[in-house]
């Protein structure tokens, strides 16, 4: 981990052809006041476009586990096009077209390990999760896929949908291993 002077630790740094992306948290005055991810695309080495979103610190979380923690390390060993395959179609099978009946296939079951604040661990908590939004009359749907940066184990995407009606910005980082997403972490924001 690395600090920087805006009292940001970076936890997960990904790099893919012209695009680096830094998962990140935010330190206040009392401890961690934000996670963040910040997408660059870089043009002869100097960045040209940046992209970042910030959503506050959950102090308790559904599953246990902070926002940022887990698995850092990428494992450039994997093969990053086969990451990037499944992270791309699990998005976009899931959340881009809505096809939750298929979370067996691209998550690896009850080991699946999520970041975000609100889910539980394990697919019965994704499911349960969205279950819960949709009885209260909350739906959250993604446009599309705008940015992808894989590299080894990890991929890495920025999307744009709603959620509860609203436009919102979605990133997600996903942690790929035997065909399937292992791990998540997220930030979702509304959009300007």
């Amino acid at each position: 981990m690395s600090t920087d002077a805006a009292s940001r630790v970076v936890r997960r740094v990904l790099a893919d052809g012209e695009f680096v992306v830094n998962h990140s948290v935010v330190i206040g005055e009392s401890g961690p006041s934000a996670v963040r991810f910040d997408l660059w695309r870089n043009a002869e080495g100097v960045p040209v476009e940046h992209w970042s979103d910030e959503e506050a610190w959950a102090s308790t979380t559904a599953n246990g586990h902070s926002q940022i923690d887990g698995g850092a390390a990428v494992d450039r060993s994997a093969d990053s096009e086969e990451t990037r395959r499944v992270a791309v179609e699990t998005v976009q099978k899931i959340l881009v077209e809505g096809k939750v009946d298929l979370v067996g296939e691209y998550l690896a079951g009850e080991d699946y390990v999520q970041h975000n604040p609100r889910f539980a661990d394990g697919i019965s908590g994704l499911v349960a999760a969205l279950a819960a939004l949709a009885a209260q009359g909350v739906t959250m749907s993604y446009d599309g896929i705008r940015q992808v940066v894989a590299e080894g184990d990890f991929a890495y995407l920025r999307s744009e949908g709603s959620f509860a009606g609203a436009p919102f910005v979605f990133h997600d980082l996903f942690r790929v291993a035997g065909g399937k997403c292992v791990e998540h972490w997220d930030v979702m924001v509304p959009r300007s």
